[in-house]
């Protein structure tokens, strides 16, 4: 599977989840997490089941470990791990999995948190599950107060020691560009990280998809 663009859709809006599968992402992230409100995350399972999705090109953001049934019942071959911050978090998640499965399911750790970054080649040595990683910067951003600026200078070295510590294993899907209007600051985004070594980037919106396609391919 490629990962040059990795859309994220609210779990619970299914006029959205419908339209992500008439684009060209190479991967679809269904969310369970921060952009689900917390009445509404178990009514986002099934409007996700309703609508029938392609699971050959859908993983799942899971909110809590409990989400994990939900996934291999479903059969989807891959979730992204929020606040992933050790290999401990990993096994617990590998163990869990294992109850559960019929298919291996693949993790996606998101590298969001100062311990997280910390403890990135443990993470990444995790070979029974990790194939590869992701940064998301806005939650690391506003837990160490970090005012991040246009030309996101400020994340630079968090950036470069991802792709350094994840050497071994896929080159890494960076962070989301939040002014999803802002298509010229989201391509001169792919093209920092793509210099960097990032192979692929976080969309949050429709436009960014071919964006991020043709700057990773």
């Amino acid at each position: 599977m490629k990962y040059r663009s990795v859309l994220f859709v609210p779990g619970h809006e299914e006029k959205k989840i419908k339209k992500a599968y008439t684009l060209n992402a190479d991967l679809i992230v269904l969310d369970l997490e921060s952009t689900v409100p917390e009445d509404q995350k178990e009514h986002a399972k099934k409007i996700i089941k309703e609508c029938n999705v392609n699971k050959d090109h859908t993983y799942i953001r899971i909110d809590k470990n409990s989400d994990l049934e939900f996934v291999t019942s479903e059969k989807f071959p891959g979730i992204f791990l929020p606040f992933t911050e050790s290999k401990k978090q990993l096994v617990e998640i590998d163990t869990l999995l294992k109850k559960t499965e019929r298919l291996k399911t693949d993790v996606i750790p998101i590298l969001e948190s100062i311990n997280g970054l910390a403890n990135l080649e443990e993470i990444c040595s995790f070979s029974e599950r990790i194939q590869i990683i992701s940064f998301g910067s806005h939650d690391l951003a506003k837990s160490i107060n970090l005012k991040v600026s246009e030309d996101e200078n400020e994340i630079l070295e968090f950036r470069k020691n991802i792709v350094n510590k994840s050497k071994n294993i896929k080159k890494p899907i960076d962070t989301s560009y939040l002014n999803f209007k802002d298509l010229n600051g989201f391509e001169t985004s792919c093209n920092i990280v793509k210099k960097l070594g990032f192979g692929g980037k976080a969309c949050i919106h429709p436009n960014q998809v071919d964006i991020s396609n043709k700057i990773f391919t």
